[in-house]
């Protein structure tokens, strides 16, 4: 399988609607590689363990006895964050053992990066939470901005001195 690849780093991390999130910096196309989702390789069982203990969230799961822990900072694909049904523009991808983020759309720059992690997930630790804040379930649940979203929407004036 070929997926093109892109000379420089078409993403940056900064702050999203549901905290950190991953940016295009540049247009990406239909295709195009993003970002690997990295990390150390460890059992199942292990991250079963880190989950209880420690409520890591950033486990990616490859097979049944493999799994990718990706709560290290370095860990770029672990920004990308979740969107619901037909909303997410990438995918994740397993390419020669590694797990690729993919752009399954044609990205803008400026828009959020982000992709379906599944349902497990999604029970296991976003019903837990409050549900889905992607935009595709804030929408269909009608809900209104809290007083952070709307102060960070409002355009900041400079003060005058």
């Amino acid at each position: 399988m070929y997926f093109p690849r892109m000379s420089r780093k078409p993403y940056h991390v900064r702050r999203s609607k549901t905290g950190l999130g991953l940016f295009a910096a540049a247009p990406i196309e239909k295709g195009a590689s993003i970002a690997e989702y990295s990390g150390p390789r460890i059992s199942s069982a292990e991250a079963q363990r880190r989950e209880r203990r420690t409520g890591s969230r950033y486990m990616f799961e490859i097979n049944s006895r493999v799994t990718i822990d990706g709560s290290g900072r370095g860990n770029i694909g672990r920004y990308a964050n979740h969107a619901c049904g037909r909303a997410p523009n990438a995918e994740s991808t397993l390419a020669k053992g590694k797990i690729i983020l993919r752009a399954i759309k044609n990205i803008r720059p400026g828009d959020e990066i982000t992709y379906d992690y599944g349902r497990e997930y999604v029970e296991l630790f976003l019903k837990t939470n409050g549900g889905c804040k992607c935009a595709a379930c804030v929408k269909k649940r009608g809900k209104k901005p809290t007083l952070r979203e709307r102060a960070a929407a409002k355009p900041r004036r400079g003060r005058r001195w």
